[in-house]
């Protein structure tokens, strides 16, 4: 059986939002590709790639706020959010009982949208993991040795009644409690320091590699020496886009290694995956010196 919650308010405010921010990057693509290359435009690129982050995580929680739902089998209950599966066997649930304020934290501008759906400290030093549409108040208590979970079915009766008439069926299997989630690349690519600092050194090195070239741009002759022969005679003359060339060069490099040591990550050869990204800061510092010696 499958209950869904009382409709959350902040979904559509939260869909309103990011269509506004894409509406808003949108806009600000098209006028970084009019302006002419300089500083001005690596700065509106950095505040582009500043809201990446706000968009994944208001694409996450909207997507949460819409398809919040509750599974009730035989065996466990199970909780839908975005991406994630909250399993919670019949058998490990010690008692029901119904939300109080006292357990209420202060909302985060972070858990919005879906603003209900958190995980904080609750009473008696257990965790207190909030998978509902409504205020603490009005949700159902779910009380494991694991934790509490608050959920708010819509019809909470029914949701008991269901509950109860399973529970002496009795379960067909036993299951643990668990949160099914998608693999997390990030927190597997940064769970060590090393790997952390690493990502973090090429992505500065990416946006050095672009932002050198960019704020220097406008001061460079429009044809530039690429090549000299043996005679020290110029053999190659380009015009200066093409030094663009080399910060690609280090971009793409940085995004095929960091994925190339995710993969061996998940093979477990954590020594691979740092082998791969030293190389992207090998390809960027030898790509930064090109440039150097092209422009100075």
């Amino acid at each position: 059986m499958v209950y869904t919650p009382p409709s959350d308010g902040s979904r559509w405010l939260g869909l309103a939002v990011l269509c506004w921010l894409l509406l808003t990057d949108a806009i600000l693509l098209a006028w970084i590709s009019l302006k002419p290359v300089g500083w001005l435009s690596f700065l509106l690129l950095l505040v582009f790639l500043l809201t990446l982050p706000v968009i994944v995580h208001l694409t996450t929680r909207t997507w949460g706020a819409f398809n919040l739902e509750y599974w009730l089998d035989r065996n466990a209950l199970r909780v839908r959010w975005a991406g994630t599966r909250q399993v919670i066997p019949l058998h490990s649930i010690r008692r029901i009982v119904e939300g109080v304020d006292e357990m209420s934290s202060r909302p985060s501008l972070l858990d919005w949208p879906s603003p209900f759906v958190r995980i904080v400290e609750g009473g008696q030093g257990k965790r207190l993991v909030r998978l509902a549409s409504v205020p603490l108040d009005q949700c159902l208590l779910i009380e494991t040795d694991g934790g509490i979970f608050a959920i708010s079915p819509d019809d909470p009766v029914g949701f008991l009644e269901e509950l109860q008439a399973l529970n002496r069926l009795g379960q067909s299997r036993t299951l643990p409690l668990e949160r099914e989630q998608p693999t997390n690349y990030y927190a597997l690519a940064t769970e060590s320091d090393a790997g952390r600092w690493l990502l973090l050194a090429g992505l500065i090195g990416c946006l050095a590699l672009f932002g050198y070239l960019m704020i220097l741009f406008p001061d460079l002759p429009e044809a530039l020496v690429f090549h000299y022969n043996r005679q020290g005679v110029p053999d190659s003359v380009r015009p200066k886009n093409a030094l663009f060339l080399l910060p690609v060069i280090g971009l793409l490099t940085y995004l095929t290694n960091t994925l190339a040591g995710l993969w061996m990550r998940l093979q477990g050869q954590h020594s691979g995956a740092y082998l791969f990204w030293t190389g992207s800061l090998l390809v960027q510092a030898l790509s930064l010196l090109a440039l150097l010696s092209l422009t100075t």
